[in-house]
């Protein structure tokens, strides 16, 4: 797990609300605090869809792009949001782009752990954290850093400037 204070908050912002940087990623839940509290479950309401969009075998979370436009419209406005928090989860496709030059993306395909990309603002600081979630106990912690590694140097690329 690593947890970074990230430096350019407004570029940061930019690239989870108005740009497709984070698109890829899966959306757990949300929680935006304004003036009311707007939380978002991200599972997928199956019902919702017809029969014929089900066929397109829809993941059961959202991803992060069909959330993106609603929650930048919920948060756009000459204040700045109180409180915010999003859980997301790296997709497979996700997964491989931030993972690719690693070294640890074939590990990854083999054990298919869960990697998960948490992003909170509070008391105006904003921190991302990763974590990652294993389908069976180890001891092993070679893919948890790789991912840690590979977060950082996924940051950097968009240059964000973070503290650890």
């Amino acid at each position: 797990m690593l947890s970074l204070k990230i430096n350019d908050i407004k570029i940061t912002m930019a690239h989870l609300l108005l740009r497709e940087t984070f698109d890829e990623f899966l959306l757990e839940e949300s929680k935006v605090v304004t003036f009311a509290m707007f939380e978002i479950n991200g599972k997928r309401n199956l019902n919702w869809y017809d029969d014929d969009e089900k066929e397109n075998q829809l993941s059961v979370l959202l991803y992060w792009g069909e959330a993106r436009d609603f929650l930048f419209d919920y948060i756009k406005g000459k204040k700045t949001p109180e409180y915010m928090k999003f859980s997301l989860k790296a997709s497979h496709k996700a997964a491989e782009k931030i993972l690719a030059e690693s070294g640890v993306f074939s590990r990854y395909l083999s054990e298919q752990p869960d990697l998960y990309l948490q992003i909170r603002y509070e008391k105006g600081e904003l921190t991302m954290v990763t974590g990652i979630t294993h389908r069976e106990f180890t001891m092993d912690k070679t893919l948890d850093r790789g991912w840690d590694d590979a977060i950082r140097e996924w940051i950097r690329t968009l240059k964000i400037s973070v503290e650890v």
